[in-house]
């Protein structure tokens, strides 16, 4: 893996391993190959509507390879569809004001100087 995990992907990982009893090696580790079953799926679905507040389509976790990078993907995705449109562009609105440095402390992803 060439780039760290993103927060929502640490998260899944996190969950994949509580449910999993083992972690994944990384973003793309697909669910079902490490021993992921249909109930466990809906575990996780269950953990991510108590952690996000979001309901991700169960068609979409059944149909593609279930890996951390898509279920984090479908996560994200379903957050920001939860988002209206005052709410976002307040949002904008208060990144546009931050620096470069704020911008990336909010994000945990300090320079290495």
């Amino acid at each position: 893996m060439d780039t760290a995990p993103t927060p929502t992907e640490r998260t899944v990982i996190g969950m994949w391993t509580d449910l999993l009893g083992n972690a994944p090696a990384g973003t793309d580790a697909d669910f079902f190959e490490l021993g992921g079953q249909s109930l466990t799926l809906l575990q996780f679905i269950a953990r991510v509507q108590d952690t996000f507040g979001v309901e991700l389509p169960v068609e979409m976790l059944f149909s593609e390879d279930l890996t951390v990078a898509l279920a984090a993907r479908a996560i994200d995705e379903a957050l920001l569809t939860s988002v209206g449109d005052d709410e976002l562009a307040a949002l904008m609105a208060e990144l546009d004001g931050l620096s470069e440095e704020q911008v990336q402390a909010l994000l945990g992803e300090r320079g290495n100087a």
